[in-house]
């Protein structure tokens, strides 16, 4: 606006001069430039009154349409400042109710700036042209001071909740979730970071929402558990899990809906019934496991990797202690039966390839007085593979018999085929 103040007089001075400069170059035709000069002035100031007119008008609208921008830019980070707290009180049960009544001071300033905040915002221009840029300035900092004042509280009240929420999924892991750890350290991870984080609000509502997205993500891998064991407990236990599977819904409910609290809740009682359920179901597929790594590795003397391998899922199986870690203990089991019938198939065909080299020699009856065994011997093992896995028991002792027939076959032929030789 300055400008035009400096830009009018001197285009004015500039006409007069060159009105002068006429004057004095007409002057041979006086009365051409005096009716020059007589129409000069009077359109001069004519002009002069339009610019002044335009300018001021300009100025006056700029004006507004600044004021409306500041005062509309205070109404929207009002409103998600609110939006934001009342996430906090929705989402995660963090109480914001005096910063909230503070805020109601901003919302009645804006009023009286001519801004009605609720629900909508509406401007109201002939009371936004009385506003002077001061009353916004004032309401800014009003604003800021408040959210200053509040943002201290509420960020000591985020790290409350998170460590709530930390204390929630150990306590989880302690009952018998125990595939949570590295989630619990991620949460714990977080609360250390937070001494970066600044102390405002949406800040803060970042932040809180990471640690939220671990919790949930805890909380779905405690029901992918929990589903776990209520199958266990179903098909090992011959339980009725009904009432476990309903849990189950419950929990998938308050997950959906962010009522982490209340699943929580369910998972722990879901898991102490779990493990009331499978506790002896466990003890006995533990003790058959072991028997059957037993069998297996007496079977294979000659093979040092078999023999190996076997060795770490024993000691994997006897690092299993709790009913809830049936499901890990079942994986160790198939694991080991999948062994087992490999080192079998290996003996019965080590015994197939000894009697072909028995058969080439031709020995008499004397020499070797028993049937050689046929290829059609290895439906055994087929056997066993079709045998349902979840009867370990059963599996185990028709293993046992046919490993120590293998077994013994296999010495036998072994220390035939040495005398044959001889």
């Amino acid at each position: 606006m300055k400008g035009y103040r400096i830009i009018i007089p001197l285009a004015l001075l500039a006409l007069i001069l060159i009105g002068v400069v006429l004057l004095f170059a007409l002057v041979p035709y006086s009365d051409i430039a005096i009716t020059i000069i007589l129409l000069f002035i009077p359109a001069m100031i004519g002009v002069s009154f339009l610019v002044r007119y335009l300018v001021t008008v300009r100025k006056r609208s700029i004006k507004e349409k600044v004021m409306e921008r500041d005062v509309m830019g205070i109404a929207n980070r009002y409103v998600e400042q609110m939006r934001s707290l009342y996430d906090f009180e929705d989402k995660y049960g963090v109480s914001t109710k005096e910063f909230r009544e503070d805020l109601g001071k901003v919302k009645e300033s804006l009023f009286e700036l001519g801004c009605d905040v609720n629900g909508r915002i509406r401007i109201d221009k002939a009371k936004l042209k009385k506003v002077v840029f001061a009353d916004v300035e004032w309401v800014i900092k009003m604003f800021e001071g408040i959210k200053d004042r509040h943002g201290v509280v509420l960020y000591s009240r985020v790290i409350d909740k998170c460590s709530d929420y930390l204390e929630e999924v150990k306590e989880l892991e302690n009952t018998g979730y125990e595939s949570i750890r590295g989630q619990i350290e991620r949460i714990e991870s977080k609360i250390r970071e937070s001494e970066g984080v600044e102390q405002d609000s949406l800040e803060l509502s970042l932040f809180m929402n990471e640690v939220a997205s671990i919790l949930d993500e805890t909380l779905r891998t405690c029901l992918q558990d929990a589903n776990s064991l209520e199958v266990e407990g179903r098909e090992s236990a011959n339980a009725d899990t009904s009432r476990i599977r309903t849990d189950i819904k419950i929990v998938e409910h308050s997950i959906e809906h962010g009522n982490y609290e209340n699943a929580s809740k369910v998972l722990k009682s879901m898991i102490e019934r779990l493990i009331e359920m499978l506790k002896d179901a466990f003890e006995r597929y533990k003790e058959h496991a072991l028997e059957l790594t037993n069998v297996v590795v007496e079977i294979s003397e000659k093979e040092e990797e078999g023999k190996k391998e076997v060795e770490e899922i024993r000691k994997s199986i006897e690092a299993c202690m709790l009913p809830s870690q049936m499901a890990k203990l079942r994986e160790y089991g198939d694991t080991l039966i999948i062994k087992s019938l490999t080192a079998l198939e290996t003996v019965y065909n080590r015994i197939f390839e000894i009697e072909g080299e028995i058969m080439k020699a031709n020995p008499t009856t004397e020499l070797y007085p028993v049937e050689p065994w046929a290829k059609d011997k290895m439906s055994e093992v087929d056997e066993l593979k079709s045998m349902p896995q979840s009867n370990l028991r059963e599996f185990v002792h028709r293993y046992r018999l046919l490993a120590s027939d293998a077994h013994s076959r296999l010495v036998y032929d072994s220390e035939r085929l040495k005398y044959i030789k001889a």
